[in-house]
């Protein structure tokens, strides 16, 4: 498969509204304009840095992020009582393997919802793409998105940096080494590097969906 008919496949995923996937407890359903409040109150609870949903410029960019053409995001809703309780979806499917994002309310987490929405996602966007081949990011201190992403096979495939680089980053490493502890060390051996690499860090994931 060449790269234009990679991207015109993943393009052709339902949008706006449409139904993705459904299994007996809950439904996948494309983002569209009329969720535009569930989608921002998801990502608000969720968020390391709740103030800067106080500027409406960020939540507008937001907002546009979730619903750009490049990505593919679906609200989670529960089918016995129709209620919203977070999305997942791919982030941006021009990138060359797909990463997936999930956010849920915190009072619908640890009930099976987040691995049930992800397998419909990676079922679906399998047999509409034929890949089957994702990434996924993990904080270091998220141990239960850590354990949930575990339970779909992802395998570690490395680290990745998110808001500190460079010197910033080195000088965070050393000066937050009291951090280090049992969880860390048996993070570093899981990604075969030293426990102060975990240090500033996200985990990158890779999951071959079967």
């Amino acid at each position: 498969m060449n790269k234009k008919d990679k991207y015109s496949n993943r393009m052709s995923l339902p949008k706006d509204g449409v139904i993705l996937a459904e299994n007996d407890d809950i439904q996948l359903r494309a983002v569209s304009e009329d969720q535009k409040d569930y989608m921002l109150r998801v990502s608000y609870e969720c968020s390391f840095f709740k103030h800067e949903f106080e500027n409406d410029t960020y939540r507008k960019y937001l907002w546009e992020e979730f619903i750009s053409e490049n990505a593919a995001n679906y609200c989670i809703y529960v089918n016995d009582t129709n209620d919203f309780i977070g999305y997942c979806g791919i982030k941006d499917l021009t990138r060359k393997i797909p990463e997936l994002a999930i956010e849920l309310l915190p009072k619908y987490r640890n009930h099976g919802y987040g691995f049930q929405a992800l397998a419909l996602l990676m079922d679906q966007f399998s047999v509409i793409t034929g890949e089957n081949i994702f990434r996924t990011r993990v904080e270091v201190d998220n141990y239960v998105s850590q354990s949930l992403h575990r339970k779909l096979g992802a395998v570690p495939n490395g680290l990745s940096e998110f808001l500190l680089h460079g010197e910033d980053l080195i000088r965070y490493q050393n000066e937050n080494q009291y951090l280090i502890d049992d969880n860390i060390r048996k993070l570093a051996v899981d990604f075969g590097v030293d426990p102060i690499e975990i240090l500033g860090h996200v985990l990158e994931y890779k999951i071959e969906w079967k």
